[in-house]
């Protein structure tokens, strides 16, 4: 259980209504005394707590009678009661006495051992009118005592409830349930609260549109929920609206792209016009990106097989020309014939683009590029470059992250290049080549057909 002032609901509820019914039962138990003293006192008018204090002070002699020994107790009784009175016998007449007895009151104690309990008025002065008899077990064995001029019954007799064995097992039995029950009622009250929690775990950028559901939740808490779904109908059309901006940007810069890489193919040959061909490569690059991930972000990818094979060789062939302009060999092999996944081409295309740029550019000059597609749905592409230590191969797949800064790229390949394989349900990985440099290895799942 957690403290009292803990965040846990279930555990504040728990300690806030067992000291309720705490309360309620001193509460009702003060009420329930309050008419009962007040019979009592009408009726025998002495407190009988005052016999205890009696028969503590009345011990066995050595001859085997009764002799009185005032304890401490009793003796601040006389001294608050100057009439106080008793007198304690056996059954075997022993006796003892305490104070000046009535005479009405002396009549009565041949008869004493016969009585058990009874309450007398008018049985002395108006100072002392009233005595009670009771029979009581004590350390000297059974006695009868009779007594008056003591204290009368008050209202602070009620405080003795509450060390009534009766009165402490019940509120310790409230108690245990209290704390057995409760969380459990707190805990189905609230299933709805960790329903809501689910729905909210399954939230994230890649599945908008999904809002808190009020209909399992407490009333007091629907307000809480649909301000939660009105701050992720802000952040959807905040997403909306930067996707809709970057699919227009790419739009936009596609056309002055094109115009300068036509005007740059009329230049005649030479190193410069080489580099520049290089550059506006990679600026177009850039802007397929970005609308490669606008076009991922709104999830339009089409599934349908697609032969790895037949891609793969043609976006290198694609890709010859850029990477033997940049000073490099590019090289591609297969396993198979043909090697059938279920994806979308467009996306895989864009995929093994990326790799092979991102070759290109990191690999340095002179790099020799294998692409290779595996019978297992795996596609490799390894350069000679210097390689990616193992402490950045977890980085580099984050957008904008690159090891070395570079002027050209902008960080965001390999990014695009991991969401495209994590939605068609593969995976990546980055090594070291045979014979050195870098390895990234993509593992699809085959399609049905050819799987079995």
């Amino acid at each position: 259980m957690k403290p009292w002032n803990g965040p846990s609901l279930r555990a504040r509820l728990t300690w806030r209504m067992v000291l309720m019914q705490a309360l309620v039962l001193m509460a009702f138990s003060s009420v329930v005394a309050i008419p009962i003293v007040k019979l009592v006192s009408e009726d025998q008018g002495l407190d009988a707590g005052v016999i205890e204090n009696i028969a503590d002070s009345v011990q066995r002699s050595a001859d085997g009678g009764l002799q009185l020994v005032l304890d401490d107790d009793i003796l601040e009784e006389a001294a608050e009661y100057p009439n106080l009175w008793f007198y304690a016998t056996d059954i075997d007449g022993n006796s003892v006495q305490f104070g000046e007895m009535p005479e009405r009151a002396s009549n009565l104690l041949d008869d004493l051992p016969r009585v058990n309990s009874a309450n007398f008025v008018d049985i002395g002065p108006a100072e002392a009118a009233a005595a009670i008899v009771r029979r009581h077990d004590s350390a000297a064995g059974q006695l009868w005592i009779i007594t008056g001029g003591g204290p009368e019954v008050r209202l602070k007799i009620i405080f003795t409830v509450f060390r009534e064995p009766i009165f402490l097992g019940l509120l310790t039995m409230l108690t245990l349930v209290s704390f057995l029950v409760i969380p459990v009622i707190v805990r189905q009250q609230l299933r709805g609260v960790a329903h809501v929690a689910a729905e909210a775990d399954r939230i994230d950028v890649d599945q908008r549109g999904i809002r808190l559901s009020s209909a399992h939740v407490p009333e007091e808490l629907h307000s809480l929920v649909g301000a939660v779904n009105s701050a992720l109908q802000r952040l959807d059309d905040g997403m909306e609206r930067r996707q809709r901006f970057l699919a227009d940007a790419a739009h936009e810069l596609r056309t002055p792209i094109a115009i300068l890489q036509t005007r740059i193919e009329l230049l005649p040959e030479g190193e410069e016009r080489s580099r520049l061909m290089l550059d506006v490569a990679r600026l177009a690059n850039l802007a397929n990106q970005l609308l490669d991930l606008q076009r991922l972000d709104s999830d339009v990818t089409v599934f349908q097989p697609v032969n790895l094979v037949d891609l793969a060789a043609e976006v290198t062939a694609d890709m010859a020309p850029l990477a033997i302009a940049a000073g490099d060999d590019i090289s591609f092999d297969a396993e198979a014939d043909s090697v059938t996944v279920a994806g979308d081409r467009a996306s895989l295309s864009r995929a093994i683009v990326n790799l092979i740029q991102n070759a290109i550019i990191h690999g340095g000059r002179k790099t020799a590029i294998r692409v290779a597609v595996g019978r297992d749905g795996s596609l490799r592409v390894a350069d000679t470059g210097p390689g990616i230590a193992a402490t950045y191969r977890e980085a580099i797949f984050e957008p904008f992250n690159r090891i070395v800064p570079l002027e050209q790229g902008a960080g965001l390949g390999l990014n695009l290049v991991r969401d495209i394989v994590v939605r068609h349900n593969g995976q990546i990985t980055v090594g070291d080549a045979p014979g050195g440099g870098a390895l990234f290895e993509i593992f699809l799942p085959l399609a049905t057909a050819q799987a079995s």
